[in-house]
């Protein structure tokens, strides 16, 4: 198979896809990757045959760390239509659509509407990897409209699928909220296993690759609860920041700009987060209770199943000072039961069938009479 493989925001929109991709390298089927250029860098090599990329702000590094805003969950879901569904989907179908010729199949995030548009027009089958653990973004009550206007502004045709016409989800099921269930065409993957978690006190934080510059002192207060706290930490500021900025640091932290947190994580007694859902997966893999800080996105929403999971705890990100930081992180730290739950939902998630079976349902979509 040749495979066009896209994602429509950063990492967090491609690390999902990595294990059904991955399989299909493995099995030697050709893969074209395209997507932002700050998201391809997280890309392992070997994978794909091309990458075709989109210059974006995220490939520089930042000047400042914008002030924090109020949480508005309605806005966050209308993003999806105002900017996925629209400006995004424009560019990335522009740059699917040129590289579709001899694709047999469209592989691509939730968001990613321009290359379910591709598909579309092309006349292949588009699988959709799901990239929001909740559900809690994607609605057809709220994007079917902006969907039908990209349709008509591109001349589709064919009907573009909302969830393409086969739905790969990546994550336990328990962590996607009852109120948004998954397609009837869904099949569900194992994700990436990582290593065996092996706690050692220390603590991991991050702020993600979006985030990062929109978190106003966050990071600030973050570091100051890890320096009252007085044990390992390692916090990753992403690659668009400079750890300078932040100044001198006591001898237990380390900020970095990239980190392995799949290295990482498993050794760590607790995760601070942003929440967005990756971060949340990680955590769960490596057996790590998480704090999480939401900003903005899906992050209200993974803060939501992670306290009904039990797995963590969610701090305002606007007003949380250090203190409370530093007590809620040494809390969890000595929190044997939300560790015990941690484990049942990582055992959870990493019962489910293998990527293999995930590639052997795109095989059969492709085949089969269209």
């Amino acid at each position: 198979m040749r495979a066009l493989c896209s994602f429509a925001g950063g990492a967090g929109h491609l690390l999902p896809q990595m294990p059904l991709l991955r399989e299909m390298a493995a099995a030697g089927h050709e893969l074209t990757l395209i997507g932002r250029s700050s998201g391809a860098q997280a890309a392992p090599a070997g994978i794909f045959r091309r990458i075709v990329t989109r210059d974006d702000r995220r490939a520089a590094l930042a000047q400042q760390i914008t002030p924090l805003l109020p949480l508005n969950r309605e806005s966050e879901v209308d993003v999806v239509a105002q900017y996925f569904a629209g400006e995004a989907a424009l560019g990335s179908f522009a740059a699917a659509i040129a590289c579709a010729a001899t694709a047999d199949v469209v592989i691509c995030d939730e968001f990613d509407f321009g290359a379910m548009a591709t598909g579309a027009e092309a006349g292949i089958p588009v699988v959709v990897v799901s990239v929001i653990a909740s559900g809690a973004l994607v609605r057809e009550s709220r994007v079917g409209a902006a969907l039908q206007r990209l349709s008509v502004d591109l001349g589709l045709s064919a009907q573009l699928r909302l969830h393409g016409d086969l739905f790969v989800i990546p994550f336990a099921p328990r962590m996607r909220a009852a109120e948004f269930p998954p397609p009837p065409h869904t099949t569900w993957m194992r994700p990436d296993r990582g290593p065996e978690p092996h706690p050692n006190g220390s603590i991991v934080a991050t702020l993600g690759t979006e985030f990062n510059t929109e978190s106003g002192d966050l990071f600030d207060r973050i570091l100051g609860a890890l320096a009252a706290l007085d044990v390992p930490a390692v916090v990753a500021i992403g690659s668009d920041l400079d750890a300078s900025r932040f100044g001198p640091q006591p001898a237990h932290i380390r900020i970095e700009s990239f980190v392995d947190l799949e290295a990482l994580i498993p050794r760590a007694s607790v995760v601070l987060h942003h929440g967005g859902s990756g971060m949340f997966m990680r955590s769960v893999s490596g057996g790590a209770p998480q704090i999480v800080f939401p900003m903005g996105a899906d992050q209200p929403f993974t803060g939501d199943r992670v306290e009904d999971l039990g797995v963590g705890t969610v701090l305002n990100a606007l007003t949380a000072d250090s203190a409370l930081i530093a007590s809620a992180t040494g809390a969890l730290m000595e929190d044997a039961a939300t560790r015990a739950r941690v484990l049942d939902l990582r055992a959870e998630a990493l019962a489910l069938p293998a990527p293999t079976a995930a590639l052997n349902a795109v095989q059969a979509l492709v085949t089969r009479p269209h």
